[in-house]
C-alpha cells in the first residue's frame, strides 16, 4: 500500500508539469527568421501524461477528468493528443489495468498528414470497479522521419469509494407498520 501511495504521489507531481514550451534564442538571427507555428495548447483543465522517456518532446499526450473518479460511476476523460513534429500518420491506443473498466475510446483511429502543433482530442469512458490508484496507458504510434515509432504515456486514476447513500431526514415521517387484515 505504501508502494502504491509513493508511486501516486510520483505520477501525481509530474502531472502537473505543463507541455514543454518551445523558446527562441535571442538575438538579431531570430528577429529576421519568421516565426514559426505557435504551439498548441491544451485546456486550462488538462494536465500532461507521464511520459516514458523524452516522449513529450516529440508528441504529448493531455487528460482531463469529467469529474472526481469514484467506485461505480462512469467516468468520462478528455484528451487531447499534442504533436510538436510532423507526422505521416498518428494513431494510439488506451489500456486499462484490473479495477478500472474502460468502456469505449480504447482506440484514436489513425490520422494521416498530421502536421506540427496539432491538437487531437479523443474521450475515453472509464467505470471505476473498486477503489485504489490505476493507470491508463496510451500508446501513440506514429510514421514519421524516425519510422514507425511506438510512445507509452501514462495517465493515473485514484478512485474514491462509492458515495454512501445520505441518510433520511431526521423529520421524515416514519412508515406506518399496520398488519394485514
Amino acid at each position: 500500500m505504501l508502494f502504491a501511495a509513493a508511486l501516486a504521489g510520483a505520477m501525481l507531481a509530474a502531472c502537473g508539469d505543463s507541455a514543454p514550451e518551445q523558446h527562441a534564442a535571442k538575438g538579431t538571427a531570430s528577429a529576421s527568421k519568421p516565426a514559426g507555428p505557435k504551439p498548441a495548447i491544451a485546456g486550462a483543465q488538462m494536465v500532461a501524461a507521464v511520459a516514458a522517456g523524452k516522449s513529450a518532446n516529440v508528441v504529448g499526450v493531455h487528460f482531463s477528468l469529467g469529474n472526481p473518479p469514484t467506485v461505480a460511476a462512469a467516468l468520462p476523460v478528455e484528451i487531447v493528443v499534442i504533436t510538436h513534429e510532423p507526422f505521416a500518420s498518428l494513431e494510439a491506443h488506451f489500456n486499462s489495468q484490473d479495477g478500472l473498466t474502460l468502456i469505449s475510446g480504447e482506440q484514436l483511429p489513425r490520422r494521416n498528414d498530421v502536421k506540427p502543433e496539432s491538437t487531437i482530442p479523443h474521450q475515453l469512458v472509464l467505470m471505476p470497479g473498486r477503489e485504489g490508484v490505476f493507470v491508463v496507458t496510451a500508446t501513440v504510434e506514429t510514421q514519421g522521419k524516425e519510422g514507425m515509432v511506438s510512445r507509452v504515456f501514462s495517465i493515473p486514476v485514484i478512485v474514491s469509494p462509492a458515495a454512501a447513500p445520505a441518510p433520511p431526514p431526521a423529520n421524515a415521517p416514519k412508515a406506518a407498520n399496520s398488519p394485514a387484515n
